[in-house]
């Protein structure tokens, strides 16, 4: 947005011929649409082979209809697994809330959205209320969620 370049003026005029060309393309939300959001996420522990940072991934339904995904490496290096998936979480929770804002502000009524984690120790941290002594620096991205 600050530095537009041609390549990027191509690039839109791209995606309004694709859309001109294809009416029928689009998100149908049928009458019954229930608006329940489903967040998979997982992360890829020090995956990156040069710094070691984590790859998070999270992947947002709206009723049966994805809507949001992302794919992205980790801005630090997780100590554990476990800090690894709740920066995920952290990420897909912050897209939901934003998800939700927008739903809100058109006027629909949103339930609470469903996170999935198949990490085991960071689920089991989320259902224990009492934080163990060595998670404090993930207790930020904890609470968050």
């Amino acid at each position: 947005m600050q530095d537009p370049r041609q390549g990027h003026w191509d690039a839109a005029l791209h995606v309004l011929r694709y859309l001109k060309s294809n009416p029928g393309q689009g998100i149908l939300l049928s009458p019954t649409t229930t608006f329940d959001f489903q967040v998979y996420c997982d992360s890829d522990w020090g995956s990156c082979p040069m710094s070691r940072r984590s790859v998070t991934g999270y992947f947002i339904q709206l009723d049966q209809l994805p809507i949001s995904w992302r794919t992205k490496k980790q801005d630090v290096v997780s100590r554990s697994s476990v800090e690894a998936e709740y920066r995920a979480m952290a990420n897909a929770t912050s897209d939901i809330v934003w998800l939700r804002n927008l739903m809100a502000t058109l006027g629909f009524s949103v339930p609470p959205a469903t996170i999935h984690c198949d990490n085991q120790a960071s689920l089991h941290i989320v259902t224990n209320p009492a934080f163990p002594g060595r998670t404090k620096h993930i207790e930020v991205d904890c609470h968050f969620v």
